[in-house]
């Protein structure tokens, strides 16, 4: 006769002991990740493993494993995959949750099988749901080969990518490439990207390039971190080792809120909010052809210490990176007049719509340091597109729904004005003294606006001379202060004040506009 088992039976029935020790034993295995052997050969590359990486990108004592005990689903080969080649799961940095994803290259290389996609597509669904941010500590040869060789391959990353593609992105994800790493989709998705030096990363491995076109390439040579840096721009920052990079990644967190519906974190530096700097009003040299450093008036303006600055290598004309004012995050563009005197291009337009996207999903205020004596009109550059990067740049900027700030330094002529929301009518546009807002320089301006007259002159020189002053004390910011074109002509000394009280009244503005339109945050 069947007796059915009452709540009491089994609440109180412990487990068998065979049970607890196949757990015992899966978990073990899980640990050891691919045996000690190839642990040792991963430390002896000067690498990190998985789980080491895990530990110390989160705070100690948070992390939660998802899937730890999936293995690829060849027979024999159970204990030798555990894990399947990523650690995947969740944990806390500075008492914020996030979920993580690490490659295990002590397992098959790293390379993902079937089971790890299908573990990776629900751990998406997670986070995608609860609007977590993800952090990638890639490694890797991309997906396993012998899982998707044959037609398997339609449905191993499809239904993952569909997904990534079809649904808003909620939650912000930062990138760690850690070792050799192919087919880099999560990279370029990365909302912060950090490469070490050694590493490299491309689509598809150097074997591969040979085998599609013939070409022998070294890995380093494909997708290196000299070319990610100086070439394509895919990288942010360069790192020496694994530590610095998960160090780098927790910092740049500290500037971004979890997800696009949250305000970003607000981190007190102790910086006095109404310090002034004397020796900005010193920064620009008398002579305008002569160069200066931007940067010294970034790091003057904000909050000490905390300007992360972007693809430092990459278009060098232009500095851009996050900074705090008076703790509250901030995006930073500004034109580096040392090189191609901060003029832009195609690769320059590329970096300032990179910060653009960054402080629309991240909710951060723009904050522009303005020296630029146009676009750089070259036969090369006019064949890599030059006019769809600037003007869609100035389409993007306009669109940019978060607070504009700009500071007009020197330089402001032609349409790169508004590509660096130079004159943003809805926002706040300053300039110093030393502003010179144009549609071209007045050299240039009066040899194309009176070339006959030029031309025929006997002392070209003088008739140049003549007319360029003019032109140069027309483009002097109180003309545009008071036809109302520019908010206000500023005190260099003062600018860092003056930018956060702006930002004070611009974080009302924007909050009372999200009310007034019905948008309401996610109730936790």
């Amino acid at each position: 006769m069947f007796v059915a088992a009452t709540m009491e039976d089994v609440m109180t029935q412990a487990p068998t002991r065979d049970g607890m020790t196949e757990l015992s034993h899966r978990r073990s295995v899980a640990a050891g990740l691919g045996g000690p052997e190839r642990v040792q050969r991963q430390h002896e590359r000067g690498l990190m493993t998985a789980l080491e990486r895990a530990e110390m990108l989160l705070d100690p004592g948070t992390r939660i494993p998802f899937g730890p005990l999936v293995h690829s689903g060849v027979p024999g080969e159970e204990d030798r995959t555990m894990g399947d080649g990523m650690l995947i799961g969740f944990g806390q940095i500075d008492g914020r949750w996030v979920g993580y994803e690490a490659s295990d290259a002590t397992i098959k290389g790293a390379s993902g099988g079937a089971g790890s996609a299908r573990r990776r597509r629900a751990f998406h669904r997670v986070m995608e749901e609860a609007g977590l941010p993800m952090f990638g500590l890639m490694q890797g040869g991309g997906a396993r080969i012998t899982d998707i060789v044959t037609s398997r391959f339609a449905g191993f990353h499809g239904p993952s990518v569909g997904d990534r593609l079809a649904f808003p992105r909620r939650g912000a994800h930062l990138i760690a490439v850690l070792g050799n790493y192919y087919g880099p989709g999560p990279t370029i998705d990365g909302d912060y990207r950090v490469m070490t030096a050694p590493s490299n990363f491309s689509v598809s491995s150097p074997p591969i390039v040979e085998e599609a076109t013939g070409e022998k390439v070294s890995a380093f040579d494909l997708g290196g971190a000299a070319v990610h840096s100086k070439i394509t721009g895919e990288i942010d920052a360069v790192v020496p080792d694994d530590e610095a990079a998960i160090a780098q990644l927790r910092r740049v967190f500290s500037y971004f809120p979890a997800n696009a519906w949250e305000e970003p974190p607000v981190v007190r530096t102790g910086d006095p909010w109404d310090r002034t700097e004397e020796a900005l009003r010193d920064l620009i040299p008398a002579r305008a052809s002569r160069v200066y450093d931007v940067k010294k008036a970034i790091k003057a303006v904000v909050d000490r210490d905390s300007y992360i600055e972007w693809m430092p290598d990459f278009a060098k004309q232009l500095t851009c990176g996050i900074a705090r004012l008076d703790g509250h995050s901030v995006g930073i563009i500004a034109n580096q007049p040392g090189v191609r005197a901060g003029s832009l291009d195609v690769d320059s337009g590329t970096k300032v719509r990179r910060i653009l996207q960054i402080c629309e999903f991240m909710r951060l205020p723009l904050v522009s340091f303005i020296d630029v004596p146009g676009v750089l009109p070259t036969v090369e550059e006019e064949h890599r597109r030059l006019q769809d990067a600037v003007w869609g740049l100035g389409i993007d900027r306009v669109r940019l729904p978060q607070p504009k700030l700009s500071v007009i330094l020197r330089k402001a002529y032609g349409f790169a004005i508004f590509a660096m929301s130079g004159a943003d009518p809805e926002w706040y546009s300053y300039a110093w003294p030393s502003a010179q807002i144009a549609f071209v320089g007045p050299e240039p301006g009066v040899r194309v606006s009176y070339r006959k007259q030029w031309q025929a002159a006997e002392d070209k020189d003088a008739f140049v001379a003549k007319y360029a002053e003019q032109i140069r004390l027309d483009s002097e910011p109180w003309n545009g202060a008071k036809l109302d074109f520019l908010d206000d002509v500023i005190d260099p000394a003062a600018t860092r004040p003056i930018l956060i009280k702006a930002l004070a009244v611009a974080r009302e503005r924007t909050r009372n506009s999200e009310t007034q339109r019905g948008w309401e945050r996610p109730r936790a």
